[in-house]
């Protein structure tokens, strides 16, 4: 078993961050993962995650790199579960609860019952292919209205709209309520989902799914993470994870 020394993860990450297309770097490093033992796998993901962080940890964007390919998996394939299962029983004979809430996906703090119920009805009660048409439009009071559309291939379409700013989407990933998969799929926009503030509202939203919020907590400011662990409307572990992180911050 060979743990992985800082020059080794500096090497890593320079070379993924070289390759233009997100999806292939996910792609990559999930390759260069599976290449590996399960033993040096873990002792990896292990190096850049439970390192103590910072507001802009060393690493930061082989963190953020591996904290996607956990969330969204390669370019066309979901993370394995292969790799996550053995993973997370590490984890957990370790008593490393920190990695094993980045590993083990739970549910939202809150779940939405009807996630079309959020639409307005005069949109609502349009067939799904005019929504999805209208989405690519001009019209901003139906694209204000469109935003709230659980749909994802309608979502995509807004995201994807030169028409949206990031201050609508960052009141959209506010909103309460909100379907579950309009969170992920403003998170995994690659036009929005990597700005700080989208992040940061995605993440704060009693109705974000647990495991997407936890994994987004390395990426979010430490004023934030002193709020959230404070915050009763969000789930026990995504308090916990933000306290255990602040933890290691103060460790720098």
């Amino acid at each position: 078993m060979s743990h992985p020394d800082d020059e080794s993860l500096r090497d890593l990450e320079r070379r993924l961050l070289a390759i233009a297309e997100p999806a292939m770097r996910r792609e990559r490093l999930l390759q260069h993962l599976e290449q590996r033992s399960l033993e040096d796998a873990y002792d990896l993901l292990a190096a850049v995650l439970a390192r103590p962080g910072s507001p802009a940890p060393r690493l930061r964007g082989l963190r953020d790199l591996l904290q996607a390919l956990l969330r969204e998996g390669g370019a066309r394939r979901p993370f394995p579960a292969a790799l996550r299962k053995p993973w997370l029983r590490r984890a957990e004979a370790a008593e490393d609860l920190f990695l094993a809430r980045i590993l083990q996906a739970s549910g939202a703090s809150e779940v939405m019952g009807d996630p079309a119920a959020a639409l307005p009805r005069d949109v609502a009660e349009l067939p799904l292919g005019v929504r999805r048409s209208l989405a690519r439009g001009m019209d901003p009071a139906m694209l204000e209205k469109l935003l709230l559309d659980p749909d994802p291939i309608v979502l995509d379409h807004l995201l994807r709209n030169p028409r949206i700013t990031e201050k609508q989407v960052i009141a959209i990933a506010a909103r309460r309520p909100i379907s579950e998969s309009a969170l992920r799929e403003i998170q995994r926009s690659p036009r929005f989902g990597v700005r700080p503030q989208v992040r940061l509202a995605v993440a704060r939203n009693p109705f974000c799914p647990t495991d997407l919020a936890i994994q987004l907590v390395g990426s979010l400011p430490t004023a934030a993470l002193r709020e959230m662990r404070s915050d009763g409307t969000l789930h026990a572990a995504l308090r916990e994870h933000a306290t255990a992180e602040l933890d290691r911050r103060a460790q720098d």
